[in-house]
């Protein structure tokens, strides 16, 4: 996990949650040297017992949301929150209650934890983590987590790159980006082409969604579904402006691309998992385009429920300076290379 900036724990603003009273909960994924997370099993009694959950509880009048965390991950744990940093905000109803979950990572703690209230706890490797086992809100956690710090694209068709036979396949997103949008057949049949070179090798890949892929009821058609590998889709600005609800069935990500604040409401009206936003530096192949800067970019980042990369003019490094000002990652074209990327 890449360290992050004390300054990380700095409160963030609370987005106005609207005419709904909600409760604020601070929700810890704690994270163990090897990755897995640790959760924990609502009691029966309780509201939506017998579901696993990730540790955490509600904000006490005049608490900071950091503050809450610590507190509730005492009580609960028996652990000291030695190194956390935002993950996601989280906006749900159930029945007769509205929660907004803050999900901080916790990745650095003293102590052992324990269940005080005899809560059973058990740790997972994220990629065995049961969604029909957390609360509807949990789910979304979830989601949130099976993301990577780094995304990665490729333009198809690409004449001008040359795909590596072996794809670096640790903890990276692959985005499979439609160069010319007004050919959409031809990017189709490249994406077919590269996932058949790369058989065994593929880590599984994000592909771009056009409105010429959609079905009359504004669902994504079945056969893009189907393709081999497909970890989820990505729809550009122009297209997010069409859509009312999110396209994608739950099981595959959903992925947004943003310039401001408007765009990532939107993003989060569909239920994008995450959002690229851009961009935040200089590039040479937008030089006209006033870049963002990192301030802009913590603004929309730390107001956004949606889990926002930074891209434009991006650099390895460049990932504890997203990390530190809201964002979940970086994303980028030039990032795409082996040495940098295992």
């Amino acid at each position: 996990m890449t360290e992050r900036p004390a300054a990380a724990n700095e409160e963030l603003p609370v987005p106005e949650p609207g005419s709904t009273r909600r409760v604020h909960v601070a929700v810890g994924v704690i994270l163990d040297s090897i990755g897995q997370v640790l959760v924990a099993r609502r009691a029966e009694q309780q509201h939506l017992g017998g579901l696993w959950e990730f540790p955490g509880g509600k904000l006490e009048p005049g608490e900071t949301v950091h503050t809450a965390l610590c507190r509730e991950l005492k009580e609960e744990l028996d652990i000291e929150v030695e190194h956390s940093r935002p993950l996601c905000r989280i906006e749900h109803n159930y029945p007769g209650k509205a929660v907004l979950l803050d999900v901080w990572i916790v990745d650095r703690f003293k102590g052992t934890p324990r269940g005080i209230e005899h809560q059973p706890l058990r740790w997972l490797p994220t990629a065995q983590l049961d969604p029909a086992e957390f609360p509807q809100a949990n789910r979304l956690i979830i989601r949130r987590l099976q993301l990577s710090d780094r995304l990665a694209i490729i333009d198809l068709p690409a004449a001008n790159i040359n795909l590596p036979p072996q794809l670096p396949v640790t903890d990276v997103l692959l985005r499979l980006r439609c160069w010319q949008k007004d050919q959409y057949s031809a990017y189709l049949t490249a994406v077919r082409q590269t996932i058949q070179a790369w058989g065994d090798n593929s880590p599984g890949i994000i592909l771009d969604l056009s409105a010429a892929s959609l079905a009359g009821n504004g669902f994504v058609s079945e056969e893009l579904c189907q393709l081999p590998g497909l970890k989820g889709l990505h729809v550009h600005g122009g297209l997010l402006q069409t859509l009312s609800e999110r396209p994608v069935p739950e099981h595959l990500l959903l992925g947004v691309s943003c310039h401001d604040q408007h765009e990532l409401e939107l993003a989060a009206k569909v239920d994008a998992d995450y959002a690229l936003l851009s961009p935040v530096k200089a590039t040479a192949t937008h030089p006209d385009v006033r870049p963002l800067g990192w301030d802009r970019f913590q603004s929309l980042a730390q107001h956004s429920t949606v889990p926002v990369y930074a891209l434009g003019g991006m650099q390895a490094s460049d990932l504890i300076t997203a990390h530190s000002h809201g964002g979940r990652g970086i994303a980028g074209i030039r990032l795409f290379n082996c040495d940098t990327m295992r």
